[in-house]
């Protein structure tokens, strides 16, 4: 494995034919990053590999959105092949999951290049897509929204058994109900997952702000997670252990040796779209943010001597698996430090202790996990514009920059961009339920009733 302070790698027609092609050629182009039409399997097996699986050492309420119908069932045609009702059918449905997604000019290329397959129907949905594309509206509002969490609580019983650690899981974390609970409210008041990476782009050495078109009255929403590294403090309290890949593609959690898809927010979040994806603007759903003291996504990659080779090399590939996977379905990745140490949060990091942090992750993450420009800070600590130690991080790449803060603002000043978050956690959700509430939704709402009182 590659390692070093500064050390960078970068793996990183007429006939039924013709519309059968065109077809494939649109969805391939958009499947390629979100991996729309996978079925969701709740018993799907793992990847299969030819090198074993070695033993880690420890060591609902209805959509909101659009309200298009179904396509019609497709009526027979004398002047086609008998398979052309289902080719038809299957066409009108891909462009109808393409328009939920507001994939709007690849719904429409899709429906235009249908060659004889296209009729009443196609000439309907393809009206339909071309209205709700021209009636969306430019976002005016400064006011852009941010939501993180840390990994879920899967079994409360366990995070909240009283131990000296409970306190601090009933203040930092969320539970799975809680999250699954909250995704239906924010739908309801009109938020749309968004892509951070799409709201600010840096040209010629400075920033600026994308234009954000979205459906009247919709409000973007970024999501992200913070450590989603599975230290080994929590095992046993009730989290998944690892993240891995199924074999569709499914970014799945693995908790008491189960595959499940509800272990975390990732999964869940996947879910949620897949069965409302008028809730995510084209396939967008937030961002993962990982440390590197403790490797990545449950694989301990920076402590590779103390496993045995085929562990080693078991690990290096899970963690680049499940990369990919979170990219292609669209999810982004951030760097979250890789020590996340008190350093940080008393602000008394040195430039000495940053190079050697910040080179780490460089070194030692970024080439299993990819590349990226943005930098979760830990502890979600700010740093002034001109501070050494700000200037460092965008000078490495890092110029999408998200601090912590109740207001969440976002701007451009420079060569960085800036968004705030506020974490939807017990400690702000009992004890700042206003925080809250001005934006979101009231937390009693959600509240797990297991929490401690």
């Amino acid at each position: 494995m590659a390692r070093g302070k500064y050390v960078r790698h970068r793996k990183i027609g007429r006939t039924i034919a013709m519309a059968a092609l065109a077809l494939v050629a649109v969805v391939a182009v958009v499947f390629a990053g979100i991996a729309l039409g996978r079925t969701l399997k709740n018993s799907a097996k793992l990847k299969k590999t030819d090198d074993p699986a070695p033993t880690m050492q420890d060591g609902v309420q209805p959509s909101q959105g659009q309200t298009g119908t179904d396509p019609a069932p497709v009526q027979p045609d004398p002047a086609l092949p008998d398979n052309s009702m289902q080719l038809r059918q299957e066409l009108l449905e891909q462009a109808e999951t393409l328009r939920k997604g507001y994939f709007y000019d690849e719904a429409i290329a899709l429906l235009e290049n249908g060659g004889d397959l296209k009729n009443e129907q196609t000439d309907a949905l393809l009206q339909q897509v071309k209205q709700e594309k021209n009636a969306l509206v430019k976002y005016e509002d400064s006011q852009l929204y941010h939501i993180f969490f840390h990994s879920l609580i899967v079994d409360p019983s366990l995070a909240f058994d009283g131990d000296y650690k409970a306190a601090g899981y009933d203040q930092y974390m969320t539970t799975v109900d809680e999250f699954k609970a909250m995704l239906p409210l924010l739908q309801e008041e009109g938020y749309i997952l968004y892509d951070m990476t799409q709201m600010a782009e840096l040209v010629d050495g400075k920033t600026r702000m994308k234009e954000i078109w979205l459906p009247e009255g919709k409000k973007p929403l970024v999501v992200s997670i913070d450590d989603v590294n599975y230290y080994d403090y929590m095992t046993g309290d009730g989290f998944a252990t690892r993240l891995d890949v199924d074999d569709e593609g499914n970014v799945v959690t693995i908790v008491n040796d189960e595959v499940t898809y509800d272990g975390d927010v990732m999964p869940i979040l996947d879910a949620y779209v897949k069965e409302h994806p008028e809730f995510s603007w084209r396939g967008a759903k937030g961002i993962v943010a990982i440390t590197g003291y403790a490797g990545a996504f449950g694989y301990r990659i920076t402590d590779l001597p103390d496993y045995d080779e085929a562990t080693q090399q078991w690990m290096l590939r899970k963690t680049e698996e499940v990369a990919k996977a979170l990219r292609a379905t669209g999810w982004q990745i951030a760097c979250h430090s890789y020590t996340h140490n008190q350093y940080w949060n008393k602000k008394t990091i040195t430039a000495e202790q940053e190079q050697y942090d910040i080179g780490r992750w460089l070194g030692e993450i970024a080439p299993y996990v990819g590349d990226t420009n943005i930098f979760i800070s830990p502890f979600g600590v700010s740093f002034d514009k001109d501070d050494s130690r700000f200037r460092y991080l965008v000078d490495h790449g890092f110029w999408m920059y998200c601090p912590v803060d109740s207001k969440m603002p976002s701007y451009c000043k420079d060569d960085f961009f800036i968004q705030g978050r506020i974490n939807l956690d017990g400690l702000t959700m009992k004890h700042y339920p206003e925080r809250v509430t001005r934006f979101f939704f009231d937390p009693a709402q959600v509240l797990d009733p297991t929490r401690p009182k």
